[in-house]
């Protein structure tokens, strides 16, 4: 397999602006365009677009064209300092981000945070979407890890003892995929982090999320990694016809745990999508 990461760093990541709400974005971004369909990367709460720069190097996925971009206030993508963003802010920013790239008939690929923002967006925009993997992307109450004691807690207690906590625990963590994470923290901006936790709880404890991403009428995976097959909705994911695919030796993080098998499940799910499209 080719190096993703050395692949990315020689395409070097763009920029795009964009207003919304009266507001200027500089978005950053990797975009690789090619004939066929687009697949588009949403990454997690605090992540950024190199959790995924490895799909730029991956041969099964060298047809497609490819996007993932930075939140803001995550990766190279600054935050606003006069607004206070949430979910709701990142499905429109999305939408934005790939008319202003002219980016369409698309497959989601949402992790985490990204997962919900992907939801939403399949919901407002199904006429551009074309299918959606979620990569243990949020769909109830039981997926907020983090993220609820973030929203529990002041801004102030967040900065000075649970970031900082968090990303030492991160650090040492005996598993790639937290250690990577700790490493897209050092880059996070905290307003941002603290801004969209409390969205991200409230859309996951009263949401109707699971219900929402069932009744999406688009080809759906949900993937998820082997450490996590205790999350206790997959049965019911399974009876109501949706698959799943479980990475072997993998926690939250797939992408940085399991590339090999992450990668090859989206070349295998692009490929049927692709004949049903056709």
């Amino acid at each position: 397999m080719v190096d993703g990461t050395r692949i990315s760093r020689l395409m070097q990541p763009e920029v795009v602006e964009l207003t919304y709400k009266n507001c200027k974005f500089r978005i950053a971004y990797l975009l690789r365009r090619t004939p066929e369909m687009a697949v588009v990367f949403l990454h997690g709460l605090g992540c950024s677009k190199r959790d995924f720069q490895d799909a730029f190097g991956y041969p099964e996925l060298a047809d497609y064209t490819l996007l993932t971009f930075d939140f803001p206030g995550c990766g190279d993508s600054p935050y606003p300092e006069n607004l206070t963003l949430n979910i709701d802010y990142l499905v429109e920013i999305t939408h934005r981000v790939l008319s202003a790239l002219h980016v369409k008939d698309i497959i989601l690929i949402g992790h985490s945070m990204g997962g919900l923002v992907a939801l939403l967006y399949a919901e407002r925009y199904h006429t551009s979407v074309r299918g959606f993997i979620n990569v243990e992307g949020n769909l109830s109450s039981e997926d907020c890890f983090f993220s609820r004691a973030v929203a529990q807690s002041a801004f102030s207690d967040f900065t000075t003892t649970l970031f900082p906590e968090l990303q030492n625990r991160l650090k040492h963590a005996a598993n790639r995929g937290f250690r990577e994470y700790a490493a897209n923290l050092e880059k996070a901006n905290k307003k941002a982090y603290y801004d969209y936790s409390p969205s991200l709880v409230e859309y996951s404890d009263t949401g109707n999320l699971l219900e929402r991403y069932l009744a999406l009428a688009i080809p759906k995976l949900f993937m998820y990694g082997a450490e996590n097959r205790a999350l206790s909705y997959l049965p019911q994911l399974t009876e109501r016809g949706c698959a799943l695919v479980e990475i072997p030796a993998s926690n939250h993080f797939p992408f940085h745990d399991n590339p090999a098998a992450f990668y090859h499940t989206i070349a295998s799910f692009l490929e049927a999508a692709h004949d049903t499209v056709k």
